[in-house]
């Protein structure tokens, strides 16, 4: 990394920085017209049964007087359509009641869902509560008109559903309208412990058939974010927060049956939830158990980067907000393919007998946080067990084993401090540790997100450096970013640098596909916020890039590309996307570093429409063409996607996509220290059918089935390629028994039943079949590669999970009694 770059990357941290401690206070910041609401300590409790018309109500003051965040900013509420508030608490909970009006009740949206599925065509109402008042962070309540409950913490502009805690909500529906009661205990909640306390909220209602969003204090969607526009909650005092700890004990049974063979499997664990003081909690798994997790979303990969697959295992989603800062936590590592699992180091007449594709997670820690100083504090350790490969020899039948991963322990530790209004600075280090002999990692990441006094400007920068610690030495690489982007108005501009040198590897806890490069970006984007003409929003978007390799500096491509949406009154959405790229150098096809794949020029065009969700019948559907200028590469995509919702419990939505592209000069091996090129089509077909049947808000049955399928057939004209990126005639020849055609289709389908017995307790009953075949039949259909999918033999799975919830404060209660 030049000096150059150094100094202006730190020139724009330092600034910045310096110039957020100048910063007056959150109170002077962003000028807010803030509503207070009091709050009224009550000595009895209400039934929470969602109809809030007891007389524990009556004394309690109504909040009202909604405002519109879309679609026309700043309309007051609807007479038709008013919503009211009311809120008290105790020593245990708040209580909550939401009174949404509708003069058409018959017509309230009222799909039904599981838990935090908020999306879903019903009404919707939440509260949002801010225990620090610091105009950032949220916990978050939901509730749907069809009773379905939810829950997230959201940061900014962000929100993690992934955040699960135990609490009550019920709704009613009558002529007038619709009403909502909630019981949030403070276990659920993290606060100071002060004899009076400093809280905000907001309260917030979406109305389905009229296609309106209210909340209580007015949101400007046209600058900041909406966390900074919460109410003043006043009036709560003399609480003290309880105990909390949260117990998950769980038990499973797993029968799988494969090609003949059946095994059973018994499991026991627990997920333990412990409230340290007001502000930390410590989140422990137990001899974890993923059996039941999604199956990920695999595809033919023929290029040189892994396929990255998102989390699906609670634990790894849930409030893991603060470890996302610096973007070098890939929680996917860990338990992930053993590092040495391809080099077995076989000799001649051995063959594998047993390769674990997984490291077995043994245990899973993590700690998190804010302090009333504003300090964000996240700690993850996990540890994954010794891997062995065991190999047998051909002749004599004797076995040896391979170390393929060492025990391992992976750790995250982020420090996050927040200052004025939605700005903070963040210290990240995540580290690997394998015993013996194999490689150890650690990254360092220094983060500032500054938002100006009129929330009007963004600055941020990033500053990251990664250590592999190796048996042959220590290689060090850099990581760093600056960007500015205007965030009030109507006119949105950006503009960032972003350098990574060829040494940069965070990737024995994080993810990269990026190394050795140098780019400048600019965006120019209009956004229209409220009703135009027939339009609810459109957008306008304009993307500039232009990509250097940083060492030795070399112009990589110009990219531009124009993005317009539109979104109709009518919830009809429709948008283009056109792009022009320039001459391209690719780094990493070749498979050697610093030769570059050298491309032509190329076009790519992309349209879409989505239609109205709240109808019965509604369509998701994109055609894309790319095409390379002087070339005879090109490709086509094609995606169609009906949803038919049969009632207000059954939902199903089917997926067709069709890709094919010829003629992609792609890589093929290496033969003397050459890459071997050759031009290459691939034909892909993916269905996908996803459904779910409700038979109440606790009760679901869930279907979920993938087939993919894709080929690639290599022209046999080989191409050597040459140090200018250029490739010329081979005589290269395949050599017996390689072949690089392939033909891979996978099949996976998942069938379960949940139910939800009790407040944070589960039933989930899951029936897995999967079928895969690979091979190199590269001219094959698609109907005789399905035909030889289902002559493979499949993996048929049932298991059933149960996890239960207790409340240590509840437990106390038994005991006694």
């Amino acid at each position: 990394m030049s000096k150059i770059h150094y100094f202006f990357l730190y020139v724009c941290f330092f600034s910045a920085f310096a110039k957020a401690q100048s910063l007056p206070a959150i109170s002077d910041t962003l000028l807010i017209k803030r509503k207070k609401y009091h709050a009224t300590r009550v000595t009895t409790a209400p039934v929470i049964d969602g109809n809030p018309f007891e007389t524990f109500w009556d004394p309690i003051p109504v909040g009202n007087n909604f405002i519109m965040t879309e679609p026309t900013n700043g309309l007051k509420e609807r007479d038709s359509h008013k919503t009211e508030f009311k809120i008290a608490y105790d020593d245990n909970a708040l209580y909550v009641a939401g009174f949404l009006y509708d003069h058409d009740s018959q017509n309230i949206a009222r799909q039904f869902s599981q838990r935090d599925d908020v999306n879903a065509q019903a009404d919707l109402f939440g509260f949002f509560i801010n225990t620090y008042n610091n105009q950032i962070n949220q916990t978050r309540f939901y509730a749907t008109s069809a009773n379905a409950l939810g829950d997230a913490i959201a940061e900014g502009n962000r929100e993690d559903f992934s955040y699960n805690v135990v609490f009550q909500s019920e709704t009613s529906i009558n002529e007038r309208g619709w009403f909502v009661e909630m019981k949030i205990p403070y276990r659920t909640l993290r606060f100071p412990e002060v004899e009076i306390q400093d809280w905000s909220f907001q309260i917030y209602r979406r109305i389905r058939a009229i296609n309106e969003e209210y909340t209580y204090n007015f949101i400007d969607i046209t600058q900041g974010v909406g966390t900074q526009y919460d109410a003043l909650l006043t009036g709560v005092e003399k609480i003290d927060a309880p105990l909390r700890l949260n117990l998950y004990p769980y038990a499973s049974i797993i029968h799988d049956n494969f090609d003949g063979n059946s095994t059973t499997e018994y499991s026991a664990g627990m997920d333990l939830k412990y409230g340290i003081n007001d502000a930390f909690t410590l989140d422990a798994t137990l001899i974890p158990d993923f059996g039941q997790v999604a199956f990920d979303q695999v595809r033919l990969n023929l290029g040189p980067f892994e396929q990255a697959f998102g989390e699906n295992r609670a634990f790894f989603n849930e409030g893991t907000d603060l470890f996302n800062k610096g973007g070098i936590f890939f929680s996917r590592r860990i338990g992930n393919r053993p590092s040495r699992s391809d080099h077995l180091n076989l000799q001649e007449n051995e063959s594998v007998v047993e390769n674990p594709s997984k490291a077995q997670l043994l245990n899973a820690i993590k700690i998190t946080g804010r302090t009333k100083g504003r300090l964000g504090v996240g700690f993850l350790n996990a540890i994954t067990e010794k891997t062995e490969a065991i190999v047998s020899n051909d002749i004599d039948s004797t076995t040896r084993t391979v170390v393929t991963e060492a025990l391992t322990n992976y750790n995250m530790l982020v420090l996050d401090q927040q200052f004025s209004a939605n700005s903070s600075i963040s210290l990240a280090n995540a580290s690997t540790i394998r015993n013996g002999g194999f490689t150890d990692a650690n990254v360092t990441a220094i983060v500032l997100n500054h938002n100006d006094k009129k929330a009007a400007n963004n600055y941020g920068t990033e500053l990251k450096m990664s250590n592999r610690f190796t048996p042959l030495g220590t290689d060090t690489g850099y990581q760093a970013q600056a960007t500015w982007n205007r965030t009030t108005g109507k006119w949105r501009p950006f503009l960032g640098y972003f350098y990574t040198d060829k040494n940069w590897n965070p990737n024995d806890l994080g993810i990269n596909f990026q190394t050795n490069s140098s780019i400048f970006a600019a965006n120019l984007d209009y956004v229209q916020f409220t009703p135009q003409g027939i339009f609810n929003r459109y957008e306008l978007r304009t993307r500039v890039r232009h990509r250097r390799q940083a060492s030795p500096d070399l112009h990589l491509n110009s990219q531009l590309t124009f993005n317009p949406f539109f979104f109709t009154r009518e919830r009809f959405a429709f948008g283009a996307r056109f792009e022009v790229t320039s001459r391209d150098l690719n780094q990493f096809e070749s498979r050697i570093q610093d030769q570059v794949v050298r491309y032509n020029s190329s076009y790519f065009t992309r349209g879409f429409i989505s239609t109205d969700y709240r109808k019965k019948l509604a369509l998701d559907l994109s055609i894309s063409r790319f095409k390379r200028f002087n070339d005879l590469e090109h490709s086509y995509n094609f995606n169609l996607s009906p949803r038919y919702r049969f009632s207000d419990k059954f939902l199903l939505i089917y997926s067709f996509n069709w890709d094919k592209s010829d003629n992609r000069l792609s890589y093929v091996t290496i033969d003397n220290d050459e890459a071997i090129m050759s031009r290459r089509n691939t034909h892909s077909v993916e269905n996908r059918i996803t459904g779910t049947y409700n038979f109440n808000n606790r009760q679901a049955l869930s279907l979920s089935f993938r087939n993919f399928w894709s080929k690639a057939r290599f022209n046999r004209n080989f191409l050597n390629l040459q140090q200018d990126g250029t490739s010329k005639n081979s005589d290269y020849t395949l050599d017996e028994g390689f072949n690089p055609d392939a033909n891979f289709n996978i099949w996976n389908l998942d069938l379960s039943y949940s139910w939800r017995f009790a407040p944070g307790s589960e039933a989930t009953l899951l029936y897995r079949n999967s079928i895969f075949n690979q091979n190199n039949q590269g001219t094959i259909s698609y109907q005789e590669s399905l035909d030889d999918l289902l002559k493979q033999p499949s993996r048929n799975n049932l298991s059933l999970r149960i996890t239960y919830f207790l409340d240590f404060n509840n437990a106390k209660k038994w005991f006694k009694a």
